[in-house]
Formats: C-alpha cells, sequence, structure tokens
C-alpha cells in the first residue's frame, strides 16, 4: 500500500484513544508516543469517559473502539458528530461487516480500519484523515458495494411486491415493533385502515404472521433493524417538527389578527 503523501515531517496530528481493553490500549498508545508527527492528547477505557475528557483538550482525531462497555463507540460517534463536529472519527474493530461499516460511514466515520491492520495502516489513516478528510481502506471500499447491493435489493423488491411509498413507513414502523393505534396515530389514519394495510402486507411479502413478516422484510432489504436509541430519536425529531409547525401556525394567526 502507498504511504501517504501526508506523512510529512512539519504536520503534526493530535489524538485520542478510546479502547476498553487496558492492555491493548496502552500498547497502542506507547506506539503512538513513539511517532515524533503524533501527540497522544488521552485515552479511554470507553465512551462516557472519554466524552467527559474531551472538552479539557483540543484533538483532531480519536481512535475509536466500536465494542465497549458503558458507552460504544457507535453511540460516541453520534454525540461528536452532533456536539464535536471539529474531531474526525476513525472506527476500530476486529469485525468488518460492510454493512455495519457503511452505516459508520453515513453516520460520520472518517475511516473504518481491522485492529489487525499493520501500525504504518493506522499512521496512513490518521494522516489522511487530517489532512485529507478521510482514508478509504479494502474494508471500507466493500462496505460501498455492499451497500449499493443492499439498495438495489431493496428497490427491486418495493416494485416487485408494488410497495407504494406510505406502505413503506407503515411497514417500517411495524418492523418497530409499533402497535395499529401507535401507529394509526401517527400516520393521521384510522386503526382500522391500518390493520388493512398491514394484512396487505402480509399477503404481498408472503407473511403468515406479524414475525414472518419482520422477518422477510429484513432478509429481502426492505427492513433494517433499529436500536431502541435509533427509533426513540427519530420520535423526538419528529415530536420536535410537529412543534415548530404548531409554533409557526400560532405566529400566522397573531400576525393575521394584528392586520
Amino acid at each position: 500500500m502507498k504511504k501517504s503523501s501526508y506523512r510529512k515531517p512539519e504536520n503534526i496530528v493530535r489524538v485520542a484513544v478510546v479502547e476498553d481493553h487496558t492492555v491493548v490500549r496502552q500498547c497502542l498508545v506507547q506506539m503512538l508516543k513513539k511517532e515524533q508527527q503524533v501527540v497522544v492528547a488521552f485515552h479511554s477505557e470507553n465512551g462516557k469517559e472519554f466524552l467527559s475528557k474531551l472538552p479539557n483538550y483540543s484533538i483532531d482525531i480519536v481512535l475509536l473502539d466500536l465494542d465497549m462497555p458503558v458507552m460504544d463507540g457507535r453511540e460516541t460517534l453520534k454525540i461528536i458528530r452532533r456536539d464535536h463536529p471539529q474531531v474526525k472519527v476513525i472506527m476500530l474493530s476486529m469485525y468488518e461487516d460492510p454493512w455495519i461499516v457503511s452505516e459508520l460511514i453515513k453516520e460520520g466515520a472518517r475511516s473504518f480500519l481491522k485492529k489487525n491492520c499493520t501500525f504504518d495502516e493506522m499512521m496512513d489513516a490518521l494522516f489522511d484523515v487530517k489532512f485529507k478528510g478521510t482514508h478509504t481502506t479494502d474494508v471500507v471500499e466493500a462496505s460501498m458495494f455492499s451497500q449499493y447491493d443492499h439498495e438495489l435489493v431493496k428497490n427491486e423488491n418495493i416494485l416487485r411486491y408494488q410497495i407504494s411509498t406510505r406502505d413503506q413507513l407503515i411497514l417500517k414502523l411495524i418492523c418497530d415493533g409499533k402497535t395499529s393505534e401507535d401507529i394509526a396515530q401517527r400516520m393521521n389514519l384510522s386503526k382500522k385502515s391500518i390493520d388493512a394495510i398491514r394484512s396487505d402486507l402480509l399477503k404481498k411479502i408472503g407473511a403468515k404472521n406479524p414475525a414472518e413478516l419482520v422477518r422477510k422484510s429484513i432478509l429481502q432489504g426492505l427492513y433494517k433493524a433499529r436500536t431502541d436509541e435509533e427509533i426513540q430519536e427519530e420520535e423526538n425529531s419528529i415530536e420536535q417538527e410537529k412543534k415548530s409547525r404548531r409554533i409557526d401556525r400560532l405566529k400566522n394567526i397573531s400576525s393575521d389578527s394584528d392586520i
């Protein structure tokens, strides 16, 4: 692999290391400290500890483990992107599931490295990410193709089963575990209408019951499983949007009254 053109004597990278395994973390920190162009600002054993320390330091990049107790890498990544967008993130993991990698890249990670990568590759990633913005690896490239394949399969099955945009949203909510009453309120439809659409989706996808509907939807790319936190985050966003619209309507009514 070609060495990064940004690894020049005058270029300095300030990093933090977040890794729950003490021996791994200490070894990585010691190796990085031997590099004259790298400054290790601090290190932490989980995302929560990292975020508590971060305001006290100035860093360019965090090497962030994906799987950790207390607060894992994915949750930490979301908070970094929201509250500390100046900090660039390189994710680390023993696993290389293309779907997970593609999701992490979409969520703001600048690169993804397997923990068994060479130290030289990690150094290249640090300098590429700071001075170029991203670092592409074989794992990242594979995730891009995987994401393309997933979207292709999803679109083919949407056409195959003749699932409308509204039905896609209702299917997602069903797979999220929402009841007909919940979905009816969200969609401004009657419970009877939602039940009818639910039955229609069962027939279209060839599922015998709701559990099989979820399983087949995942297998055929029609639904991507989401965490409770992701579902709640979407619901909070929708409620905030509704609140903003209500405020705008009240402002318009007030303006009309003044006239």
